[in-house]
Order: structure tokens, then sequence, then C-alpha cells
């Protein structure tokens, strides 16, 4: 059965693919309890650790797991523009989740020519932990960014995986400490994010931050650069991602590049049309409005500093606040009048804010 799989796998032209039996991950259960204890999980995670330490909770005649990695990235290089914003690879293109869920699919349905089975397919949109999950199949190993990285495709890869009601015999985990003393993630990440021995702050990541609809703390805000969703350098600076980077490949990356003015002004329509299709539109226009307004001040584009103070008026209290820090790092003497005479028009959450960044020195 898992020769049939695996070449059903290579026909749909999926080389990296692996099976798994284990569907209870209590072992996990006392490293995610002190992430979120210490405030460093992800607020995208299923919130009830319990329901995600069995994959039974949500596929209850679960047997095997089939898993793939599917990669991206080859030939990517880090483009090279100023006064723009930047979204992460993982976005180029039609959005992953579509498309990894297409293949997963094809496969269940190939695999069907020979057996009768029941499945889920599963993209990065459950509670489950996906990359465990993974790395049980003999996808990869965890590299100290927290990422699976496999021996062909680096960490580029995007996971997904089969959720059956078949017994398949399960692939042997090979466990590797596939990182050794290379520490270039970890003093790479702009906002120290990783931690030295491996394990990553969520909290801290760059990713996360331009994720979130939290608030973003003002010491946070400078390491985010113009990052517009997604972060990549962890990754990119990655020994075991040379040879994907390296590759000469047709891909041309220059949807990754974000026109800041533009998507200030975009409306929610426009937004769609041009954005809708990437990994990254989930967020929504807003959150990446507010990303771009932190963009333009790190990237000091003071031609744009009309363009800020006009969303001082924006009815999103969120998009106020960041407006203010943006002009106050574009021309603090201007943005300083401007935020003092609205003091008195705001209601209180902007107007502490305001508060706050007119005391602090950007």
């Amino acid at each position: 059965m898992k020769q049939i799989i695996k070449e059903a796998a290579y026909k749909q032209g999926i080389e990296t693919v692996g099976i798994s039996n284990i569907t209870d991950y209590s072992y996990l259960d006392k490293h995610l309890t002190s992430r979120k204890n210490n405030n460093i999980d992800c607020e995208f995670e299923e919130q009830n650790i319990n329901k995600r330490l069995n994959a039974k909770n949500l596929f209850p005649e679960l047997k095997s797991i089939i898993a793939i990695g599917v990669p991206y990235g080859e030939g990517y290089k880090l483009p090279q523009v100023s006064k723009k914003g930047l979204l992460s690879v993982s976005s180029h293109g039609e959005d992953y989740h579509k498309t990894v869920n297409s293949l997963l699919v094809e496969l269940a349905e190939e695999i069907m020519h020979h057996i009768e089975f029941k499945f889920l397919p599963c993209v990065d949109t459950t509670f489950l932990i996906d990359k465990e999950i993974c790395r049980s199949a003999g996808i990869g190993n965890y590299g100290k960014n927290s990422l699976l990285i496999n021996n062909n495709n680096g960490s580029f890869m995007n996971l997904g995986y089969l959720l059956t009601d078949i017994e398949i015999p399960a692939d042997t985990i090979i466990e590797e400490d596939i990182c050794g003393t290379c520490s270039l993630c970890v003093k790479s990440c702009p906002n120290s994010a990783i931690f030295e021995n491996g394990g990553i702050n969520s909290k801290r990541c760059v990713s996360y931050l331009t994720q979130t609809k939290n608030y973003i703390p003002m010491e946070y805000r400078e390491n985010m650069g113009r990052q517009i969703y997604g972060c990549d350098i962890c990754q990119v600076v990655c020994p075991l991602n040379k040879d994907v980077l390296n590759k000469d490949a047709n891909e041309v990356y220059s949807d990754q590049v974000v026109d800041l003015e533009e998507l200030l002004n975009i409306s929610n329509k426009g937004f769609i049309n041009k954005y809708g299709h990437t990994a990254g539109s989930w967020r929504g226009r807003n959150i990446w409005k507010r990303n771009a307004l932190i963009s333009i001040g790190n990237l000091d584009i003071s031609s744009l500093f009309q363009n800020v103070k006009r969303e001082l008026q924006n009815p999103s209290e969120m998009i106020k606040i960041y407006a203010a820090w943006s002009l106050l790092k574009l021309d603090r003497p201007r943005a300083e009048v401007l935020l003092y005479n609205n003091l008195k028009y705001e209601e209180d959450n902007v107007k502490n804010e305001y508060l706050k960044l007119l005391e602090k020195k950007l």
C-alpha cells in the first residue's frame, strides 16, 4: 500500500511524501503549555491545547496520515529595491492553501483507483499541530527557527496532509540535529525571536507581527523593516536552503514588491482584485495598511508625509495610531503639532497612544 501511495504522489509531481501512524501528540503537552504560560505562543493557534493533541478530535476514523512537502522559493533572492514594501515569498503566486489542498485531493483520488477510503485534506487551517504531524511522517526535522527542514527542499516547503481511515505502514522517523553549532538564523532575526538552543518567541517574530491584529509594541516596529506580510530572513540566511535559493529557476518574484503609496490608497475591492489570490490576503486590507504605515516610517519616505497625515482621519483607531507613529518618524516637529492639535478630538484609546508617542523619542 505504501508503494502505491508513493507512486501516486510521484505521478502528481509530489516528491516529498511520508506516512505516519501517530495520532496522539500528548507528548507535546508540557511544551505547548509552557509556551502559552510564558506568552510566547501564537494567537493563530488553537488555544485549547488538549484539542490539538489528538488528530482524532478532527477526524475520528483516523488510522494513518499521508503528509507532503511542496517546494517553493526556488531561485529566490531578496529584492534589492528601495522605498518599497515586501511580501514574504510564501505569498508568491496563487495561495498555497488552495494549491496544496488541490494536490492533496488529486493524490487521494489517484490512490482511490486502488482502494476506497475516507480522507480529510489539511493545509495550515485546522487546530492540529501541522509541523509535528509532518515531522512524524519523516518530511523533515526542526531547525532552530522551528521550521521543518528537508534534505532536498530545505525549509522552503508548504506542508499539507491527508487524514485517512486506512492502515498504512509508517515511514521511519530520522531524528537528526540538522543545525549543529550553526546559529545564523538566531543572529539574523531582526527582532531576536529565535532562541540560541532552538525555538521561537512567536510574539517577537516579524512574520507574526505582520499578521497579528493585536497591538504591536513600539520597540518592535522598527525591527519590522519594510515587511507587509511575512518574513523570510531566517530562511534566506540558512545554509541548508542554499541549494534551493541558488537554483536556476524561471520564477520571477516581482510580485513580492509592494507600492506603499498605492497600498495606502487602495480600496477593499482594489485590494481583493490585486492581492486576493495570495496567501497573505487573508488578513485583509487594514492589516496590510497598518504594516505599510510602519514601513513608510522605517524607510523614511518623507514624500508620503501628506498621505500618512490623511490617515489621522481614518475611522479605524488602529490606523490612526500607526499613522501617528509613522508621522513622528518622518518629521517629528510637524507631527507633534498635528497630534497635539488632534488630541481634543480623539477617543481615550487614541489620545493615550498619541500622548505616549509624544513623550517617547523615536
